[in-house]
């Protein structure tokens, strides 16, 4: 009489549904169907070869499911890829939303690229009124949002005619962004973030030579990563109007003499705003690397009519002249000790060997 050894079974062993289900799993509907009936029929068949040796039910089921050995193989033998629809669609799906995050991240998160114009805020005003020599009047509000590889950003006032540059027309100075991105960058990933500050400019009128002339008053603060604190300081540049704005670039205005009426010979002088004063812009305008963007501008046209006051026309006479605050991104690290020369436009800094791009004319 043959003795049949009897196997220990397992209380985790599969059972002959639970290792078609687990061999199958992945596959499509219909396919699937017909691979776990044809798997199932196999097992069944070894099964009963099994009991006809003695087993019982049980053991002879989990004969054949060991026999058939670990399901995962027989798996991929059915799928014949690696990735099934199923598993093919999530995977693509992951992929877009993995995309559109970083995208996201990199372009959306960061602030905007470009120079925002707005009226000024409580900040703002707070900032200002830190300031014993700031001017009271309307300030225009402009954040600058610099774009991705500037390494310093290079600040000049500017005054000047339509035909030419009058002197003492140029004020500069430079700020090193790429020093201070770092203090924003620790911790962080690259990307998410864009060295931002805030200028608030506003014309004052002051009496130079004899004259009355329009000076532009700049001040601002550096913004800190809007995600987490970066201790960045208030800061008044080298743009901000000294105790002496006669020392800065500016525009002398026009005086006009007008008869008060028709009745009387008496006669008044008033001095005629510049075009410009007092005009708020809105919105956005970009910032490039390496061009000049002009933020604001102030204009005197002698010919013009002095009862009217507008903005900037493209007709201004020969005789026109102005004064502006313009930036420049700059890809680079400028050399040098802080010094600057220049004429006929042309802007250069001492000890940097490579020009900055021709300034803008003062009267477009």
């Amino acid at each position: 009489m043959k003795l049949l050894r009897r196997p220990a079974l397992l209380s985790s062993a599969l059972t002959v549904e639970g290792y078609v289900h687990r061999a199958t799993r992945g596959l499509p509907a219909a396919e699937r169907l017909d691979a776990a009936a044809e798997l199932r029929t196999h097992l069944l068949d070894r099964a009963a070869e099994h009991e006809a040796q003695g087993f019982s039910p049980e053991e002879a089921e989990f004969l054949a499911v060991r026999a058939m050995g670990n399901p995962q193989p027989v798996n991929r033998r059915l799928l014949g890829h690696a990735l099934t629809h199923r598993a093919g669609w999530l995977t693509l799906g992951a992929l877009v939303l993995g995309g559109l995050g970083w995208t996201a991240y990199r372009e959306w998160l960061p602030p905007q690229e470009g120079a925002r114009f707005e009226a000024t805020n409580q900040q703002d005003i707070s900032a200002l009124f830190a300031r014993p020599d700031a001017p009271r009047g309307i300030y225009q509000a402009v954040t600058l949002t610099y774009p991705r590889g500037t390494q310093a950003a290079v600040y000049a006032t500017v005054s000047g005619s339509k035909g030419g540059w009058e002197p003492l027309g140029a004020d500069v100075s430079v700020n090193h962004i790429a020093a201070q991105e770092e203090q924003n960058f620790a911790g962080r990933l690259p990307g998410s973030y864009r060295y931002q500050e805030r200028l608030l400019l506003t014309s004052q009128t002051a009496t130079c030579e004899g004259a009355s002339q329009a000076i532009i008053f700049v001040s601002g603060y550096g913004l800190p990563s809007r995600w987490a604190n970066s201790g960045i300081s208030v800061y008044s540049g080298g743009l901000a109007t000294t105790e002496n704005p006669c020392h800065s670039p500016r525009v002398r205005l026009h005086q006009v003499t007008q008869q008060l009426s028709t009745q009387t010979p008496t006669q008044e002088t008033h001095t005629v705003p510049p075009a410009g004063q007092g005009f708020v812009q809105r919105g956005v305008m970009p910032l490039r690397l390496n061009e000049w963007t002009v933020l604001y501008r102030l204009q005197v046209d002698p010919q013009a009519d002095p009862n009217t006051i507008s903005l900037p026309a493209s007709n201004l006479s020969a005789k026109a002249r102005g004064v502006y605050v313009a930036v420049l991104p700059l890809n680079r690290t400028p050399g040098g000790d802080g010094g600057y020369s220049w004429g006929g436009g042309q802007l250069q800094l001492s000890g940097d060997a490579q020009p900055l791009p021709p300034l803008p004319p003062a009267v477009p």
